[in-house]
C-alpha cells in the first residue's frame, strides 16, 4: 500500500511541476522568446514546451527526493528538517529580491534569469547554513555539535536475523553503547517469521525468541529503531538484499553470521559483529599468571585436559587428563586468538616440580 501511495505522489508531483511550466509558459511567451529573432506565438507549441521543460524538471527533482527519503530512512530526518526549514526562509528572501528587482529595472530576459538565479542562490545558502550542525541555532531541533553522534555523523545499523535470534543486541543495547538508528528490513522479519513458523521445534523457539527480542529493542528508550520496507526482488537471499541496503543507505551491518561478515567486508560494506566484540571484551591473561580452571573432558594430545572459562574460552591444560572431573589452579602458558575466539594453554600449578597444588 505504501509503494502505491508514494508512486500516486511521485505522479502528482511530476503533473504538477509539468502544469507549473505550461501556465509559465502561457504567462510569460512574449519574454520568454525575446532572444530569438523570429518568436513563436503559437500558444499551444508554447505550452508545449513548457510542459516538456515542467517534466524533466520534475524527474530531475525526483532524483534529489530519492535521496532525501534514503537519507531520512537512515535516521538523517533532524538534519534536513533543519535545512528545509532554511532553505525555505532563502526562498522567502529570494521573493523579495524578486519584486525589488522588479521594480528597479525593466521587464526582460536577463532579468527574468537573475531574479531566477537569486532565488535559486538564496534558497541553496539557506539550506546549507540549515544542514551545517555547528551553528547555534542548530540546537533548534536538536543537532548541536554536542549530538552529532546522534545524526548524520552516525551512519544506521540494519539488524540480520542471526543478530536478532542471538539475543546479546538487547543485552548491548540497554548498556547504551549502540548509537544511531538500528533498522529492521521487512525481509529480515519476514524470515523471522518463517523460522518462527517452523515444523522444527528448535528452530521455531530460536525464530520467536527473536521475534521476542526485536520487541523488547522497539520498547528500549535507548535505542531507536525502525522498520523499513524496501525490498529488492532481483537480490536472492537475505544476505545479499541486506549487502545492497547497506550500500544504499551508507549503513552498517549487525551481525553473528561468519560468512556474511566475510562478504559484506569483501563488497566494502561495513560489519560488526557481535561474536568479534565478545571475543574482544574476554580478559587478557599474561604468561605465568594464575588461573582456576575445572578440567572436564580429555584433549587431543596426550595427556591434555579441557576445560573452558565462564565467558566461554577454551583452556587447554597440559598433562591435565588427570584432573577430569576436578577445579585445578593452572598457570598461563600461551593464548592463540582465532576467528572463532580465544584458547588459553595453561599447565596446572607445581606440574614442573611433580605435584599439583589446590
Amino acid at each position: 500500500m505504501k509503494k502505491q501511495v508514494a508512486l500516486a505522489a511521485r505522479i502528482l508531483f511530476y503533473l504538477a511541476i509539468a502544469a507549473g511550466g505550461l501556465l509559465l509558459m502561457l504567462t510569460k511567451q512574449p519574454l520568454a522568446w525575446t532572444w530569438a529573432a523570429k518568436p513563436v506565438r503559437l500558444p499551444w507549441l508554447n505550452a508545449l514546451i513548457g510542459a516538456l521543460v515542467g517534466a524533466l524538471l520534475a524527474l530531475s527533482m525526483d532524483g534529489v527526493s530519492r535521496a532525501v527519503n534514503r537519507r531520512v530512512e537512515a535516521g538523517e530526518g533532524q538534519v534536513l528538517l533543519g535545512g528545509a526549514l532554511f532553505g525555505l526562509v532563502g526562498a522567502l528572501f529570494g521573493l523579495l529580491g524578486y519584486a525589488v528587482l522588479a521594480l528597479l529595472f525593466s521587464p526582460s530576459l536577463w532579468l527574468q534569469l537573475a531574479q531566477a538565479a537569486l532565488i535559486f542562490f538564496l534558497t541553496f545558502l539557506g539550506f546549507r547554513l540549515g544542514y551545517l550542525q555547528d551553528l547555534p541555532w542548530a540546537s533548534l531541533w536538536g543537532s548541536t555539535n554536542s549530538s552529532r553522534s546522534h545524526t548524520a555523523h552516525i551512519p544506521a545499523k540494519l539488524l540480520d536475523t542471526s543478530v536478532i535470534i542471538d539475543g546479546r543486541i538487547g543485552d548491548l543495547a540497554q548498556t547504551g553503547f549502540i548509537d544511531g538508528v538500528l533498522i529492521t528490513p521487512q525481509f529480515v522479519l519476514d524470515e523471522l517469521q518463517r523460522i518462527a513458523d517452523s515444523s522444527d521445534n528448535l528452530r521455531r523457539r530460536k525464530g520467536r525468541r527473536g521475534l521476542d527480542i526485536l520487541g523488547e529493542l522497539q520498547r528500549n528508550p535507548k535505542v531507536q529503531v525502525e522498520l523499513l520496507s524496501r525490498d529488492y526482488p532481483q537480490a536472492t537471499g537475505v544476505d545479499r538484499k541486506l549487502i545492497q541496503l547497506a550500500k544504499e543507505l551508507g549503513a552498517v551491518i549487525l551481525t553473528t553470521d561468519f560468512n556474511l561478515n566475510k562478504v559484506a567486508k569483501v563488497e566494502g560494506v561495513q560489519v560488526l559483529n557481535i561474536n568479534e566484540l565478545a571475543n574482544a571484551m574476554k580478559p587478557r591473561f599474561i604468561p605465568g599468571e594464575e588461573l582456576e580452571v575445572e578440567v572436564i573432558d580429555r584433549g587431543e594430545e596426550i595427556g591434555q585436559g579441557i576445560g573452558y572459562m565462564d565467558d566461554g574460552t577454551m583452556v587447554v591444560i597440559e598433562n591435565g587428563r588427570r584432573f577430569i572431573g576436578k577445579k585445578i589452579h593452572a598457570l598461563v602458558s600461551s593464548s592463540l586468538q582465532t576467528e572463532a575466539g580465544k584458547m588459553l594453554f595453561v599447565r596446572p600449578k607445581g606440574d614442573a616440580q611433580g605435584r599439583w597444588n589446590d
